[in-house]
C-alpha cells in the first residue's frame, strides 16, 4: 500500500516558512511534531510505503525532504510526486511542466497512481482542493492547525489501513 503524505498541516500545524537554515514553525511548536503518532501506527503494518506529496520537494532536493522525517518515516519513503514530475519524463508525458506548477496536489497523487496502476493507496492531507468524489474516501483530510494530533484524523488512518 501507498501512503501518500504531506508535512504541513498534518505532521505540524501549516505555519512552516522558509527559513536562513532550512524550514522552521513559524510561531509555537516544532516541526513534525504529530509524526510519532503516525510511526506507531504504520510501525503494525511493514508493507505500507510512502510517497512525499509536500509542497517541501518543489523547494529542497528529495533526499533533504526525506531525512527530515523521523527514521521509522524515513526508511518507508520511496519517492516523492513533485521529484518524479522533475525526473521521469514519462510521469509528465504530454503535460508541460507549467502545468506541474499549478497542479493541484490531487492531481498530482493521480497521476503517480495511475502510471503506478495502484489499487491499495491513501493520501494525508490538509488540503482537499479538486479531489474527485470517486478518490475521496481515500484522503484523510486534516485541519491546518491540528494535524495527525485530531484523534478523528488517526482513528480515520486507522480504518482506511485495516480496509486496505
Amino acid at each position: 500500500m501507498i501512503l501518500f503524505l504531506d508535512f504541513d498541516g498534518v505532521l505540524h500545524p501549516a505555519r512552516a516558512v522558509m527559513g536562513q537554515r532550512g524550514p522552521e514553525l513559524a510561531g509555537d511548536g516544532s516541526l513534525f511534531i504529530w509524526a510519532e503518532p503516525l510511526g506507531e501506527l504504520l510501525a503494525e503494518r511493514p508493507h505500507v510505503q510512502i510517497v512525499l506529496s509536500t509542497s517541501w520537494a518543489r523547494h529542497l532536493p528529495f533526499e533533504q525532504v526525506r531525512d527530515f522525517l523521523p527514521v521509522s518515516l524515513c526508511r518507508r519513503v520511496v519517492g516523492s510526486t513533485w521529484h518524479r514530475i522533475q525526473t521521469d519524463p514519462a510521469f509528465s508525458h504530454g503535460l508541460p511542466y507549467s502545468y506541474w506548477q499549478g497542479a493541484t496536489r490531487y492531481q498530482q497523487v493521480r497521476r503517480w497512481v495511475t502510471l503506478n496502476r495502484l489499487r491499495r493507496w491513501a493520501a494525508i492531507d490538509d488540503d482537499a482542493d479538486g479531489w474527485a468524489d470517486a478518490d475521496r474516501t481515500r484522503l484523510i483530510h486534516t485541519r491546518a492547525d491540528s494535524g495527525l494530533s485530531a484523534p478523528a484524523a488517526l482513528s480515520r488512518l486507522g480504518e482506511l489501513l485495516r480496509g486496505q
